[in-house]
């Protein structure tokens, strides 16, 4: 499975590139976007990226390389029969509050790439709808966290909670796109 490059390497190519927003919320979007079915083989996601971190404008090739390799890693990990996607975090080397900042940056980012290509809620399942519910409060975590050993083990359980249930989102949603990515449509 491809590997996320290095957090703070990510963090300081959007600086540089002036997008500014932190490889987890990135992150978060382009899972947002393949959990809500995106069609998995589709460019759409840097044209929706463009959109949504540069004003519509062109990335760099650094910046679309570093896109791409995220949202290869997603659709792997996506995929991956032993459920190992993970979220693009700071490490664990990080305090405590930088982890918990890193968290409510990527659910604020999957909240928006979901809702860029979710139009009906309505007819998400009720496992869905709790889970849309659920990060819409994480998104205001108090993110002052005390560096010991239980505030460490309640980050990393809301963390655990965040991964698989954007699994859960995938694997309903998300997988009823995949196969129509194969389909040639006839105009």
């Amino acid at each position: 499975m491809n590997e996320l490059p290095d957090y703070q390497q990510a963090q300081l190519l959007l600086e540089k590139n002036e997008i500014f927003v932190t490889p987890a919320e990135a992150h978060g979007v382009i899972s947002g976007l393949l959990a809500c079915g995106l069609n998995i083989e589709a460019k759409e996601y840097l044209g929706l990226l463009s959109d949504v971190f540069n004003d519509g404008q062109s990335f760099s090739h650094d910046l679309k390389e570093f896109f791409a390799v995220i949202y290869k890693q997603v659709v792997a990990s996506f995929n991956d029969e032993e459920f190992q996607f993970d979220l693009f975090l700071p490490s664990d080397d990080e305090t405590l509050v930088d982890q918990a900042n890193g968290l409510v940056s990527w659910v604020a980012g999957f909240m928006l790439g979901f809702g860029l290509k979710q139009k009906d809620y309505g007819t998400l399942s009720a496992d869905v709808k709790e889970v849309i519910s659920d990060f819409s409060e994480i998104t205001r975590l108090d993110t002052m966290f005390d560096e010991t050993e239980e505030d460490s083990q309640a980050l990393h359980e809301v963390i655990e909670y965040v991964r698989v249930s954007a699994l859960l989102c995938f694997a309903e949603l998300g997988k009823e796109q995949a196969p129509a990515s194969t389909k040639k449509t006839l105009h």
